[in-house]
């Protein structure tokens, strides 16, 4: 072997680590999900906020927690969303302190372009896994997002996170 060559895949004495081909993988997926969202004008965390208010408002700061993104970084994409016409934020029926986000029908709209994009980029990228292979992969992705220790996201000095 060429030592001077690229390989098509990881390098092979990297390889052996599961946790180093889950970072190459889960870096391609990543890039692939990128482009997909922006297909549609939008990056991933904006989809993020979308989806959480799909069936209903929510606040601004709890938008942010629950999408583990810092406060400022919130208003930013919900100033980004509401100039794309998808979202507006409007004041808390009794906390005058709150601004709640709602989803506009265009943003309805903009989840499903990209589920029906999703769906299509996903057949690509898991193309090499049967369908038995890749339901086991999900669910055993989804045990660890749960169990692991990337499991539930808890906010600092806020005991009602779980």
């Amino acid at each position: 072997m060429d030592f001077n060559e690229i390989p098509d895949g990881p390098p092979e004495a990297l390889s052996k680590w599961t946790g180093f081909l889950l970072n190459w993988v889960a870096g391609h997926a990543r890039e692939a999900y990128e482009q997909v969202v922006a297909q549609v004008g939008l990056k991933p965390q904006h989809l993020g906020v979308l989806t959480q208010i799909q069936h209903g408002p929510m606040i601004q700061a709890r938008l942010s927690d629950r999408l583990r993104v810092f406060k400022p970084v919130m208003v930013t994409l919900v100033n980004e969303l509401e100039e794309l016409g998808l979202v507006e934020r409007r004041p808390h029926a009794t906390d005058r302190r709150a601004l709640e986000v709602h989803i506009l029908p265009a943003g309805l709209n903009r989840i499903e372009e990209v589920d029906r994009l999703s769906e299509e980029a996903s057949a690509r990228f898991f193309g090499p896994l049967t369908a038995t292979e890749q339901r086991d992969l999900h669910e055993l992705l989804a045990k660890l997002a749960r169990e692991g220790p990337a499991g539930a996201w808890r906010v600092p000095n806020r005991p009602d996170t779980p």
